[in-house]
């Protein structure tokens, strides 16, 4: 374990960031974690938390997809989320992706999830994205194009606590992975 990367999570487990192991995930810690960082770095109407993002998208994509999907962010539960224009189009973005990369794949070993992100949770998740801009944000037209369609996913985004956004996780979690 390296001396000084690691992170203490939610249950009491020291998380090595640089030198991750599957013995060291648990999805108390993703839900927990998870449901407190926000995205779009907090600038919506109101906290939007990526496991929420990840629980409203695991319901639209098809059904052999949802768990790839609720899991497809869980390592920002444990290095946090990163916008995409600084995550894409800036160095900071190309080490960070690297990190992220392991820390997924750790994730993905720990539930023994493929690796290989079907190339539906991209599909759905830049569609769930224009659905956040359109239902969270204030409406300034983006520079970039995502993907290969604007057209928004068809979900209702509300508020929900922190509590509620833990729990909600946990029970599709639950649901898929047994």
């Amino acid at each position: 374990m390296s001396k000084s990367c690691w992170i203490e999570t939610f249950s009491g487990v020291k998380f090595d960031i640089l030198d991750p192991q599957p013995d060291m995930v648990r999805i108390e810690d993703i839900a927990h974690a998870g449901s407190q960082v926000n995205r779009f770095a907090g600038h919506c109407r109101f906290p939007y938390p990526v496991t929420q993002h990840s629980r409203l998208g695991s319901y639209i994509i098809d059904e052999e997809f949802a768990l790839d999907f609720l899991m497809h962010d869980s390592s920002e539960s444990y290095i946090g989320d990163v916008t995409r224009p600084l995550k894409h189009f800036s160095v900071v973005g190309d080490e960070y992706r690297k990190v992220e990369a392991k820390v997924q794949g750790v994730i993905c070993d720990a539930f023994g999830i493929s690796k290989v992100e079907p190339a539906q949770v991209k599909v759905v998740d830049n569609a769930m994205l224009y659905a956040e801009k359109e239902q969270l944000m204030a409406g300034v037209e983006w520079d970039h194009k995502w993907g290969d369609s604007e057209r928004p996913a068809d979900a209702k985004i509300i508020e929900t606590s922190f509590a509620d956004n833990k729990q909600l996780f946990l029970e599709r979690f639950y649901q898929l992975y047994l």
